[in-house]
């Protein structure tokens, strides 16, 4: 610290009296106890942190149970006649896709997209057109190659457009859901409900509103009971723009990651982002606009906000002007209140009790207050009711690593509170 008093000079040092030794060292301790208060603060911010972080963990470990993989497959048998005493049966390759729910009701209800479950639902004539022309390709190519060009397209397109090959494709669907257990066989699934996607070629041409409704939307079912299942808010009308939101979901590129264990396919990925912007459907309807990332197999996932209550449904992506690449930060979400009128259609009312939702959420609000000891009482009756699911067991593994190493020192949990 510089000296600024005019007796003193750098060339000589005066007599220093011990008053004059404790005025000097004022500043020092001073500077000492600043330091001391801003490490404190800076500790005491670290802990918010914290705080803040395991509050967001916490809402999204009670989301997640609900949250479920979706399968679609269709495949066909096809006997196609290629000539005069010419036949062939076919087994071209199924098409398969996957997708993401979340359970509205434990007794097995899912809500997710319309274009999720649109190829077992309805498509059949393009299911059957596409069938038919990969049978033609692999039963009929040698004969077709033998003639002209010309003559082989005209040949061709007979075959595609005979009506008895047409009625000799049969077809075979499966629309299956996997719970977050890591099991390889799904549950069978049957649609309740339906409203169509948004198709730009169906659209009125004289700029009305589409009739029915193209809201993307679908409600299925499951035989089983006693499931987990998420909260919906009542609408969408209090979001705001800005708001932080969480999408949960289960991405191609994440499922059907070469490097990654056939383990990770049932566990759903999260992204982050906030409501960028609100913008009107073709419906005229009200969607929500995010910068959260999501990508293919993400649709039909809940979009919740930080107390873990769903408000949308990832939906739709953008795209480059050829379409073959996405472009992340402008994507949207349907809203939660499309969910809510789908189901209010088929006498269903959401709701999110269960044996399992109230242990389960005893367990995260203990966490979130830190009281670990009992927070795992909770979790260990949650897997006595619903077993294997993996988030229930990933918390079950954390909160005994924590309890463990308590025992080895006194120390704040993610709440910043001790550790109970």
């Amino acid at each position: 610290m510089r000296n600024t008093d005019p007796v003193h000079t750098p060339w000589k040092r005066p007599a220093v009296s011990r008053r004059f030794r404790r005025r000097d060292g004022g500043p020092i301790w001073i500077l000492f106890a600043l330091g001391l208060i801003l490490s404190g603060q800076a500790g005491a911010g670290e802990q918010t942190l914290q705080r803040e972080d395991a509050i967001v963990a916490a809402q999204i470990d009670r989301v997640l149970p609900g949250v479920v993989g979706i399968l679609t497959e269709v495949g066909a048998e096809v006997t196609i006649r290629c000539g005069r005493h010419d036949t062939h049966v076919v087994n071209p390759e199924a098409v398969r896709e996957n997708a993401t729910g979340f359970i509205i009701h434990p007794d097995g209800w899912i809500a997710t997209n319309g274009h999720v479950i649109k190829p077992v639902f309805k498509d059949d004539a393009e299911h059957v057109a596409a069938f038919l022309k990969a049978a033609a390709r692999e039963a009929c190519g040698t004969v077709l190659k033998r003639l002209p060009v010309n003559r082989r397209k005209q040949r061709l397109a007979a075959i595609l457009e005979d009506p008895e090959n047409r009625r000799r494709v049969k077809l075979f669907k499966k629309l299956e859901v996997y719970l977050p257990t890591g099991l390889p066989h799904g549950l069978p699934a049957v649609v309740k409900a339906y409203s169509p996607p948004i198709d730009p070629d169906r659209l009125p041409k004289d700029g009305t509103l589409p009739n029915p409704p193209m809201l993307d939307a679908a409600i299925i079912k499951v035989d089983a009971t006693n499931l987990p299942a998420v909260r919906l808010a009542p609408n969408s009308a209090q979001v705001l723009l800005g708001q932080k939101v969480v999408i949960a979901g289960y991405p191609g590129v994440v499922v059907w990651h070469n490097f990654l264990s056939k383990k990770s396919q049932a566990e759903p990925s999260v992204t982050f982002g906030r409501v960028s912007a609100f913008r009107l459907d073709v419906n005229e309807r009200r969607i929500l606009q995010t910068d959260a990332a999501i990508s293919w197999g993400n649709s039909g996932g809940p979009a919740f906000d930080m107390a873990g209550e769903v408000f949308g449904v990832a939906t739709f992506i953008s795209t480059s002007l050829e379409g073959d690449q996405a472009v992340q930060g402008f994507n949207f979400l349907i809203p939660i209140d499309t969910i809510q009128a789908l189901a209010k259609g088929i006498g269903l009312t959401p709701a999110a009790e269960s044996p399992f939702m109230e242990v389960w959420n005893k367990a995260i609000d203990s966490i979130i207050e830190g009281r670990y000891r009992e927070a795992l009482g909770y979790v260990d009756d949650a897997i006595k009711i619903i077993p294997g699911l993996i988030d229930t067991e990933r918390v079950q593994a954390r909160l005994r690593e924590r309890l463990q190493a308590r025992h080895e020192t006194t120390s704040y949990n993610y709440t910043g509170a001790v550790a109970r």
